[in-house]
């Protein structure tokens, strides 16, 4: 049995993302913060944790980012998770019923003409989806509701009162699972790989680092520049980017040539892309 740690309460999507992934019969841990995750799993008090990375609506978690800098763990995989948000209340409640909606701030951000439809619903702030929903189901307060997963519906007894309020339905989040560097795992049939690199503060710097993947035929997927801790108006870059497994031998050589070109070099891990996405409840 293996110990999972996600940010959030049970039902969570990052809990749905771990059950899905891992299997339910497994032990999950759910924390206040994104920080935890990596202590624990850094510790050896969790075997993995699950971080979202980036939504196809509200961008990049930069902050998982930060950690993914500062914090040796590795990826072993990528999970595309469909996020649809769902007006909850306590059992015999109505949508007419509710004056206040609890969620996490980007659930109700994605919520807009939701809110804009129903100007009598106040929204509030939560650190969490689901953690919404189990405060509303301890709240013995019909006025109240929560807008998470029917996953948090389901764990918490609560009625859906309307289903699928986000604005835009086309709305995924990309989830890594991490582990320590010293967990032996299978890169046989990899197609895709992470990496953090800085360099130097001198033109041309960057450039010629992204030249060696295109030397290297290697498809850049994404890259992202964050501040480089106590250097001023510094970064360190990002990467992501797909291989063909029958060619992997292209990949090592790009690495080989990017170290010569760069100050600082980390690969966060080399994974399996997930090319088909799973819809959450």
């Amino acid at each position: 049995m293996k110990k999972i740690i996600y940010q959030g309460a049970a039902g969570a999507y990052s809990h749905t993302t771990g059950v899905n992934y891992f299997g339910n019969k497994n032990t999950f841990i759910g924390t206040h913060h994104f920080k935890d995750i990596f202590e624990e799993v850094k510790n050896g008090r969790a075997d993995f944790g699950i971080v979202p990375i980036e939504n196809t609506l509200a961008g990049s978690v930069y902050e998982n980012y930060d950690h993914l800098f500062h914090y040796d763990l590795k990826i072993i995989a990528e999970y595309k998770l469909q996020i649809h948000h769902n007006l909850l209340g306590l059992r015999g409640s109505t949508a007419e019923m509710i004056n206040k909606a609890y969620s996490h701030p980007k659930a109700l951000e994605q919520c807009n003409l939701f809110f804009e439809s129903h100007p009598e619903i106040e929204e509030v702030v939560s650190y969490d989806t689901a953690g919404a929903a189990e405060m509303i189901s301890n709240s013995g307060d019909k006025s109240l509701a929560a807008i998470a997963s029917l996953d948090a519906a389901r764990i918490y007894g609560l009625d859906i009162l309307k289903k699928n309020i986000g604005d835009d339905q086309n709305n995924w989040t990309r989830f890594f699972i991490l582990t320590r560097k010293d967990h032996e795992i299978d890169i046989n049939h990899t197609n895709k790989a992470s990496l953090i690199f800085s360099t130097s503060h001198k033109p041309g710097s960057l450039f010629r680092a992204m030249q060696t993947f295109a030397d290297h035929r290697i498809n850049l997927t994404k890259l992202e520049s964050r501040p480089l801790p106590k250097h001023t108006f510094e970064y360190f870059f990002y990467v992501d980017f797909e291989f063909d497994p029958a060619h992997r031998g292209s990949v090592d050589a790009t690495l080989l040539d990017l170290k010569t070109e760069v100050h600082f070099l980390k690969i966060l891990g080399i994974y399996k892309k997930d090319t088909h996405g799973r819809t959450g409840s």
